[in-house]
């Protein structure tokens, strides 16, 4: 009996260390303004496709266009060879990469801890 109770507890916590966290965007855009960012976890790779750069570009920026006007966004790069923004949803950072070079667009995502 014994066992079972420190195998549920110890699956408990290490199930609650792995949780995500969420927040509202009033907070996230506090915690943007203040420098204050959430932490997050391992960066994971959610979409990677071959996309023309300037079409990807072009979608990247809806993307952060639609996204900043409720989260914090950020375009880090925009050159004419590569473009990254990152945006901070309710429950994850995003980050769009679009590469001239590689003629590609790579989604990643990181939950926040």
């Amino acid at each position: 009996m014994n066992r079972l109770i420190l195998g549920l507890m110890l699956s408990l916590a290490v199930n609650s260390c792995f949780a995500n966290v969420t927040y509202n965007k009033e907070k996230l855009n506090a915690m943007f303004s203040s420098g204050k960012l959430p932490k997050v976890g391992p960066m994971i790779a959610k979409d990677e496709s071959v996309m023309n750069f300037d079409d990807c570009r072009s979608n990247a920026i809806g993307m952060y266009t639609s996204s900043a006007v409720n989260f914090p966004a950020k375009v880090i790069v925009d050159s004419g060879v590569i473009f990254i923004a990152k945006i901070w949803s309710n429950d994850a950072e995003l980050v769009i990469t679009c590469s001239r070079s590689d003629g590609k667009r790579t989604i990643t995502q990181a939950l926040y801890q």
